[in-house]
């Protein structure tokens, strides 16, 4: 017969062993769900602090303005974004490229990208895959030439009623 007390060893292994399985477990969990986000590379962006300022100064210098309407398209799980874009002066401004990354807020780690494509008098437009109705959050970057504009804006995509 064994001596008394072999078993501890055992409980102990047993008990690490359950501690780092079910660390493992709720990690997965964390980061399997949709409604879980980390901005993405958020410490090149911290410090890369004083660029962003800069492009904050830049966009007041140039005195654009982007106004945007997100709406459901024709077809489910779409969406249409249309941006204007204007002058200092309210001009509607053509010839630039615009592009976001959208993202409801319910589900951030899910970031669509797009270029919107230009439909005159200042108006971009493009389809987003948006099968989630509530905030959504439009991070818009208006390129003309050497010019570069900025704008993150929050627009609420409504389900049909």
């Amino acid at each position: 017969m064994k001596g008394k007390g072999w078993y501890w060893p055992l409980v102990v292994i047993g008990l690490l062993a359950g501690g780092a399985g079910s660390n493992v477990w709720l990690m997965l969990v964390a980061t399997g769900d949709a409604s879980f986000a980390v901005e993405p590379d958020y410490y090149r962006k911290a410090l890369d602090w004083d660029r962003t300022m800069a492009q904050e100064l830049r966009n007041v210098e140039l005195g654009w303005s982007v106004s945007a309407r997100l709406e459901r398209a024709g077809r489910p799980g779409q969406a249409r974004l249309a941006a204007r874009v204007t002058d200092r002066a309210g001009a509607p401004l053509g010839g630039a490229r615009v592009t976001v990354e959208a993202f409801a807020s319910a589900r951030a780690s899910r970031i669509v990208s797009a270029t919107l494509d230009p439909e005159g008098d200042g108006v971009y437009a493009a389809s987003l895959p948006a099968g989630r109705p509530g905030l959504w959050e439009l991070r818009l970057r208006v390129t003309r030439g050497a010019d570069v504009f900025t704008r993150t804006i929050s627009q609420d995509l409504r389900d049909r009623a």
